[in-house]
């Protein structure tokens, strides 16, 4: 049956080459983008083709970028209690750092708080810590939903609160207790989820399938200079609906936090594919969009 279905596969993905020449070449570069299949063909399916090949992929990036939204910069300029949450290693305790930092020299200091519930990890609150001192900012650490409700009634004369989350596995049996903490308080926590660009995109499809179980308001793409592809992240958010809302590209405070633009992630995804990116192949293509042809 393997062996049948992957002959179809090719025999179907090269009557689409013959046939539709622009379109199996579209389909291949969003495929090396990083993009899924699924989105793929979505993009594909709206193209007019009309044009030729570059004035196809140009249509295709176009509408890649309007499907890619943005916060413009809300956390900055709402304030409010904001939680950011994510698997383990992501940069949760960094962002938080920058956020402050950016909220500080925006609108001036005193103004900030940091809350953390990262009791598992060595070093987490010392580590918030340090940056508290620095920015003049208090960090409180909390250890259950009640010390959390009454640590945030105490800081309600502070314009944003950041909670920095317990890193953990997605498949951690602790992450709902971790989740609901934040919702039991009562009081308006907008949460965003972290992801490291640098992941695979089934481990970032994994990630969000778990944290979407909370009302997320949008995503922060971390490491994206440890990364040689940003197509496979932006491919994740736009399949589940989220906007982008800041990205990090290195250690330093605040200066590598940006708040995200559209084209400029398309533009960059584009522009790491064309550094690190290979072509897939024609069986890897066959085995993709063979079964979709038709």
């Amino acid at each position: 049956r393997g062996m049948l279905e992957t002959q179809l596969n090719g025999l179907a993905w090269g009557e689409m080459k013959r046939a539709q020449p622009q379109r199996a070449k579209v389909l291949e570069r969003l495929t090396q983008l990083g993009l899924s299949s699924t989105l793929s063909n979505q993009i594909a399916d709206r193209l007019d083709y009309k044009s030729d090949i570059l004035g196809c992929w140009r249509q295709a990036l176009a509408l890649f970028a309007g499907q890619v939204t943005v916060t413009d910069d809300d956390i900055i300029n709402r304030g409010g209690i904001v939680a950011l949450i994510g698997p383990t290693g992501v940069g949760k305790t960094t962002s938080v750092a920058k956020l402050a930092a950016r909220y500080t020299l925006r609108h001036g200091p005193g103004r900030v708080a940091l809350v953390t519930t990262d009791s598992y990890r060595i070093g987490a609150q010392q580590q918030l810590n340090t940056f508290g001192k620095i920015l003049g900012a208090p960090v409180h650490a909390i250890k259950d939903s009640d010390e959390l409700r009454e640590t945030l009634h105490a800081l309600r004369d502070k314009s944003l609160v950041l909670i920095d989350t317990a890193g953990m596995s997605q498949r951690d049996v602790r992450l709902t207790e971790q989740l609901s903490m934040l919702y039991q308080t009562g009081l308006p926590v907008r949460s965003y989820a972290v992801l490291a660009a640098s992941a695979q995109r089934r481990s970032m499809e994994e990630v969000m399938h778990t944290f979407n179980k909370v009302d997320l308001e949008g995503v922060i793409l971390t490491k994206l200079d440890e990364t040689t592809g940003l197509g496979e992240a932006l491919s994740v958010v736009v399949q589940h609906r989220l906007p982008v809302a800041y990205i990090s590209d290195g250690q330093r405070v605040p200066e590598d936090f940006h708040p995200a633009r559209s084209n400029n992630l398309v533009n960059r995804s584009l522009s790491l594919m064309q550094d690190f990116s290979e072509r897939p192949t024609e069986q890897q293509l066959a085995g993709t969009f063979g079964n979709m042809a038709g």
